[in-house]
């Protein structure tokens, strides 16, 4: 029976891999734990700090240890999954045998649990699988420390997988530790073997064990918690009610044969695919369903169980019931609060509660409903009041649901036939740098495939795959790594290329030919900006004091043999504003937009700007300049519009207008919480004085502090000052 869990979940070492991205991501801290003597820091990728692997630990170790035993990438990773799901298949089979279940029914029991759509779909968000399939198990745990909480074997069996719960995966930890105080609240209103030794012990047990997990996460990750999501996310990553009725085409093989399956495009939906890829569960509801309305079982065991299912289907939900519910064409993924049917009320859980607040893919929390249905299976498997082909047709029925569709299966071998074919990556990029340098990959991304190719290579590199471990390391990096737009070419790209090697911030700059995010998932390479990044690699060649090697996918430049950096401010001086691009050209009562139709970018470059915006351009540095050509000796009046970037009411910001020296306004700007930002027109006095006999002059934007939209849940990594809308002259 195990083997049929290892092939549905595409974990057969030697033959499947459950997946390629998130194989690679782990893969990379297992490589690097050994490369530094088993350690459980990363010293390879997301410097300059030692980069701890934000979720997975539990997972990671495992791989460790099987990539020293000799094993490729694709084994050891699938032998961790192999070797998780086992333990994960004898906690279903031990959890089943407690509730009264018999040899045969308890592995059956088991077998179904282990195959779950909801188990082998979360291959592609790597340990969040894992910790779905460990659910039994956990709750085993609890049930063995609420037995006989005086007992030490049960409470170091508890703190035990309290740990292994929350180094594996916060999603599933949360859903632990909320079915664990069910069946503590639960034990307590049974009233049998409560004195007060037993309850405080139970109390004390299940309170140091999550205590001592979580207090252990934070002095690992060096946080307490990330940085919350909007309620518009939880909607948008909330479940239609249809998602668990009807299965998405080209999942399953029954529903798919049978009709009960329909074709569905991430543009249609709120939230992304996986919302609605993942969350068919009608066979297991109606089996539960079933075993409560025909009655024969433990009815107070069923009614914990029911209430557990109920929960996790209710928090799937997310803060808005929706039905039917489509998302409108050009909006984005997150879901506004007027497009549900009415509120589910979840959203005090989610917005006040710690734990609930970064449960923000609502849909998840199914995992934990559509456990709660199968442990009421189990104990419909393990009534002894229903006979063995009642048994066995029930559980039958709900085995043939979780069948994959072929094209899971074709995608467990195409993903280890890629993950042989990306080794070849890492020769060629072994060949351009060498063992134990620093390394930037410039433009960076949600670099996944950066983590495998840093430990196989012995590099060390700013760049690193994960959301969390990306928003983490990039605190810590130098602030001309820091310049740089995520996965964009912006105006001053090739000026900061130049900067990081002469401040001496990198030993090599590489500029990838190919996205190292999609890179890492199945499929052919993708180049993404391969001509410009070409162009600026023969540019930045053709100075004098760089150099540059090429292969079919990377171009390296690094300074010239023998060479010692000039810093970042000499790179600044050989860009002079006054001489480098040309000015904006004013007269009196006109004015300029700085949107994408209104301006051409190639006024931008090298300034400190980000990109064209349909409203404006965002400054990205602490000092951003505009070059303007204004009327000669006239005193002028200057019209400026622009949004500083202070959206909570505890942000302040200071902002200095300079021209050609001298400070004309000085402003302090604070947030003002909900509600669209504050555009401020500012006039500014320009005596003749002051501006420039030529006529061409450098207006500064001096902004500080510099803030990230990631601190309010906003995926953009850049840190932002001003958005500059328009300037005049009166």
């Amino acid at each position: 029976m195990l083997a049929v869990v290892f092939i549905v979940n595409g974990t057969l070492p030697g033959l499947l891999a459950p997946t390629t991205a998130q194989l690679f991501w782990t893969i990379g801290f297992a490589q690097s734990f050994i490369n530094d003597g088993f350690s459980i820091f990363a010293h390879n990728f997301g410097a300059p700090q030692p980069a701890a692997i934000s979720f997975g630990l539990a997972g990671a170790l495992p791989a460790s240890a099987f990539l020293k035993l000799g094993l490729s990438a694709a084994d050891a990773y699938a032998a961790s999954f192999a070797l998780w799901l086992t333990v994960a298949f004898g906690g279903a089979y031990k959890l089943t045998r407690r509730l009264g279940g018999e040899t045969l029914m308890s592995l059956m029991s088991a077998t179904v649990w282990c195959t779950m759509q909801v188990v082998w779909y979360h291959h592609g968000y790597s340990m969040l699988a894992l910790g779905i399939a460990l659910l039994p198990f956990y709750f085993y745990s609890s049930v063995r420390v609420l037995d006989r909480p005086t007992s030490l074997t049960n409470f170091m069996l508890f703190l035990f997988t309290c740990l292994v719960s929350v180094f594996m995966d916060g999603y599933t930890y949360m859903m632990f530790a909320v079915a664990t105080g069910f069946a503590l609240l639960f034990s307590l209103l049974q009233g049998r073997n409560n004195n007060l030794i037993n309850v405080v012990c139970k109390f004390a047990s299940i309170g140091l064990g999550l205590l001592a997990s979580y207090v252990l996460y934070v002095l690992y990750i060096g946080q307490a918690e990330f940085d919350p999501a909007p309620l518009d996310f939880f909607r948008g990553w909330g479940a239609n009610l249809e998602f668990f009725l009807i299965a998405t085409k080209g999942f399953l093989f029954l529903p798919d044969l049978i009709g009960l399956s329909d074709a569905r495009a991430p543009r249609e939906y709120f939230g992304d695919s996986s919302v609605f890829q993942s969350t068919f569960s009608a066979a297991i509801i109606i089996a539960a369903i079933y075993g409560v309305a025909t009655g024969k079982g433990d009815r107070k065991v069923m009614t914990l169980f029911g209430v557990i299912a109920l929960f996790g289907f209710y928090m799937a939900l997310g803060p808005s019931v929706k039905f039917l519910t489509y998302r409108p064409e050009g909006m984005g993924q997150l879901m506004p609060e007027s497009y549900g049917w009415l509120s589910t009320g979840s959203s005090i859980l989610s917005e006040h509660l710690p734990g609930f607040k970064n449960m923000r893919a609502s849909y998840r929390w199914m995992a934990l409903g559509v456990f709660g249905c199968w442990a009421i299976l189990a104990i419909v498997l393990s009534s002894k009041l229903r006979s063995v082909k009642q048994k066995m047709i029930v559980l039958l029925a709900v085995l043939v649901f979780n069948i994959p569709a072929l094209g899971i299966f074709r995608g467990y071998l195409d993903a280890r036939a890629d993950i042989s074919s990306r080794d070849a990556i890492v020769q060629e990029l072994a060949a351009l740098v060498k063992k134990g340098e620093n390394i930037a990959f410039l433009p960076y991304r949600n670099d996944f495939l950066v983590n495998y190719l840093a430990s196989k290579v012995g590099i060390k590199t700013y760049n690193i795959g994960g959301d969390k471990n990306l928003a983490s390391a990039r605190e810590n990096w130098p602030d001309t790594v820091k310049r740089f737009t995520q996965d964009e070419i912006d105006p001053d790209f090739l000026s900061n290329v130049r900067a990081v090697l002469e401040n001496e911030d990198a030993d090599a700059v590489v500029l990838p030919y190919i996205d190292l995010l999609w890179a890492a998932h199945s499929g052919p390479l993708r180049y993404v900006y391969k001509d410009e990044l070409s162009a600026i690699a023969a540019k930045l060649d053709a100075d004098p004091r760089l150099s540059a090697s090429y292969s079919d996918h990377f171009a390296v430049i690094r300074l010239n043999p023998g060479l010692k950096g000039m810093g970042e401010a000499w790179v600044a001086q050989s860009y002079d504003p006054r001489q480098h691009g040309k000015p904006i050209k004013l007269e009196r009562g006109s004015s300029v937009s700085f949107t994408t139709d209104g301006l051409n970018p190639e006024f931008m470059l090298h300034r400190g700007w980000s990109r064209l915006e349909s409203k404006g351009i965002w400054s990205t540095r602490s000092v951003s300049n505009v070059l303007l050509e204004l009327p000669k000796q006239q005193d002028l009046n200057l019209r400026v519009e622009l949004t500083p970037f202070v959206p909570r009411p505890t942000d302040r910001m200071t902002m200095q207008l300079v021209m050609n020296g001298n400070v004309v306004l000085e402003r302090t700007y604070v947030g003002q919480g909900e509600g669209p930002w504050r555009v401020a027109v500012e006039n500014v006095a320009l005596p003749s004085s002051i501006l420039s006999a030529d006529g061409v002059n450098v207006l500064e934007f001096k902004a500080t502090p510099l803030l990230s939209p990631t601190k309010i849940g906003i995926q953009d990594p850049r840190t932002l000052g001003v958005m500059l809308h328009r300037i005049g002259v009166d």
